[in-house]
């Protein structure tokens, strides 16, 4: 009897949580895509003492995540961000039914390899064969013409024809408009999707390690090619997020890369 008991309540468990991973925002249908998890060590954060890092990470190290997300919305399917090129994201796809020839949209919202390599395959041709690649004007003037990443140079050679440029403020497509939030990189852009009265934002990367940037929004990490520029886009979102209460999707978030945030002191706190 204890057993079968057990049992419903870890399915009711299982359910709430899948329901949380993927019905989010009501009318915006969002599925966290999860590529995988690394530890780096606490040395990657700008503008945290000593003290903080004690606190936060006892044991030296960081919890690193990696996501995609796919948005069902207004009759379209969209995939924000295509994680490492592994095809980890592909096959997360596959288990949430939708081939990979099936994605006919991609919204990029920076260059950085853990959100485009996934566009690749192992053989190093178009992953999503059928996509139309959206990226920030700025984002792929920077990769492409003055850093010259042959990495970035090869995966959009693969979508020949079909790499679309926006600019921030552009409504890229029917309720989804780019964000400036440069400073992670100079072209980075968030995407406010709206559908109806149901509201959501897609970070990108304004935030890595919430366990510390939450309640220290100010720390920054060294990824960031401008780290004082990542740090006022962060608190200009989330103090926007605030405000309008929107809840996010962050690509670093621990799974299911959800927050609701609220102001609280200097910083914010999520669930």
């Amino acid at each position: 009897m204890k057993k079968k008991l057990a049992k419903k309540v870890f399915a009711v468990l299982l359910l709430c949580f899948l329901v949380s991973a993927s019905a989010w925002a009501g009318g915006i249908d969002t599925i966290a895509l999860f590529d995988r998890q690394s530890k780096p060590d606490t040395s990657l954060l700008i503008g945290a003492d000593a003290e903080q890092k004690a606190k936060y990470f006892p044991d030296g190290k960081l919890t690193g995540n990696v996501l995609a997300f796919l948005v069902k919305m207004k009759g379209r399917e969209i995939l924000f961000d295509a994680g490492l090129p592994d095809g980890h994201i592909a096959a997360e796809l596959k288990k949430n039914g939708l081939a990979a020839a099936d994605v006919k949209t991609i919204l990029l919202t920076h260059l950085h390899r853990d959100h485009f390599g996934g566009l690749v395959d192992v053989e190093g041709k178009a992953a999503f064969p059928n996509a139309t690649v959206y990226v920030g004007r700025a984002e792929r003037e920077y990769w492409i013409d003055e850093v010259k990443d042959q990495n970035v140079i090869h995966a959009l050679a693969q979508y020949a024809g079909k790499v679309q440029v926006f600019e921030p403020g552009d409504e890229v497509m029917p309720g989804v408009k780019a964000l400036d939030t440069s400073g992670h990189t100079p072209g980075h852009v968030s995407f406010l999707l709206k559908n109806g009265k149901d509201k959501l934002l897609i970070l990108g990367d304004l935030i890595h390690f919430p366990r510390i940037q939450l309640p220290h929004p100010e720390v920054a990490v060294r990824y960031d090619v401008d780290p004082a520029k990542a740090v006022e886009a962060r608190k200009r979102i989330f103090d926007y997020a605030c405000k309008k209460h929107i809840p996010v999707a962050g690509m670093h978030i621990p799974f299911p890369g959800m927050l609701r945030l609220k102001k609280a002191g200097a910083g914010y706190v999520g669930n």
